[in-house]
């Protein structure tokens, strides 16, 4: 039976959001440590850190075989699994049409929070440092962004019908990567706005509606502030693991990307005007929210199986004299890589 959203209790959303943001910071700091990665190296590192058969390739404080572990001493009976897959392009898609960089599906498969598949397109930029020193700043920029290419995702969007189902996904170092002046704003940008995915209790049941009327009790009133002396400590030593990795709507990036590459700064400030966008979320944060609320990705069946990495044709507009790059192409470019994530069940059959 399918849901609208998937309820979570807080012991296994704490469980995910700390393997996700265990990534999160393993990727951000390969971005301060060593010779500079390009953003499809970071993707395909992004890629093997959650895949369940390469992830053991790499150190991560919190494993995702110790996240099996502890999801099965859970009475809730979810587990995890993630794979991922690459695809090769041709050289003439490569030059003319830009896809997206990693297509996302959360599929569900659990008697009691339901059955659904979800997909995303996700673009990737990282954040350019400046001078012999690499130094990173406020207003440094994710340089390769471009606006042919945001727009070129819209219109696929809009073409599938695929709302709120295209987003951007920004490399970021931590802080430390920064000067210890620079620091300083960043934590408080990170203190003066939303917290981390860790201080929601548990996820509303009319979650989508208080998203839709921006309700600030999901993203940052003092009723979600760190409560105590020992859960300000740990908020402090996560702020000092920022930005990492973090996702922002495909109109945010659009609309902060009109007239030039995006800044750091622009984007920490649309994460603080904004109250019911996706505007600067940390990763771990981001696929909760996907998991649990129905507002974000699309179950169009096309729109997953192109998330999928499958070659889909490009629905024909619905107005005739609507005429877009699109029609330029008979299929819609496939993601350079596909990741799948399933919530499964560990439940006895009933009936």
């Amino acid at each position: 039976m399918p849901r609208k959203f998937a309820v979570i209790g807080s012991y296994e959303a704490d469980i995910l959001w700390r393997f996700l943001d265990g990534v999160s910071s393993a990727v951000a700091m390969r971005m301060r440590d060593g010779s500079p990665p390009g953003e499809e190296n970071l993707t395909f590192l992004l890629c093997e850190l959650l895949d369940a058969n390469s992830t053991s390739l790499h150190a991560l404080d919190y494993p995702l075989s110790q996240v099996r572990t502890d999801l099965e001493s859970s009475d809730a009976g979810i587990t995890l699994d993630v794979e991922f897959q690459t695809h090769e392009h041709s050289k003439w898609i490569e030059s003319n049409y830009s896809g997206a960089d990693l297509g996302i599906v959360l599929a569900v498969n659990h008697p009691v929070l339901g059955q659904s598949h979800r997909g995303i397109l996700v673009q990737a930029k990282r954040l350019f440092s400046k001078g012999k020193k690499r130094e990173f700043s406020l207003f440094s920029q994710y340089s390769s962004f471009d606006k042919a290419q945001a727009d070129f995702l819209k219109a696929l969007e809009q073409r599938f019908g695929a709302w709120n189902s295209a987003f951007y996904l920004w490399y970021n170092p931590p802080s430390t990567a920064f000067t210890d002046a620079e620091a300083k704003v960043l934590r408080a940008y990170e203190a003066s706005g939303p917290n981390p995915f860790r201080s929601w209790r548990r996820m509303d049941p009319f979650l989508d509606e208080m998203l839709e009327r921006g309700y600030p009790a999901l993203f940052g009133t003092h009723s979600s502030r760190a409560t105590s002396a020992d859960e300000e400590a740990k908020h402090r030593q996560w702020r000092m693991t920022q930005p990492a990795l973090r996702i922002s709507e495909l109109d945010v990036a659009q609309r902060i990307g009109e007239h030039g590459p995006p800044q750091l700064k622009a984007l920490y400030d649309a994460r603080l005007e904004s109250r019911n966008e996706v505007s600067f979320s940390p990763f771990a944060d981001f696929l909760l929210l996907l998991l649990m609320s129905s507002r974000y990705g699309s179950d169009n069946a096309d729109w997953v199986r192109l998330a999928e990495g499958h070659r889909i044709k490009i629905p024909t507009p619905k107005n005739s004299n609507e005429r877009t790059v699109l029609d330029e192409l008979e299929t819609a470019p496939i993601p350079h890589h596909s990741m799948k994530l399933t919530i499964g069940s560990t439940l006895p059959p009933v009936g």
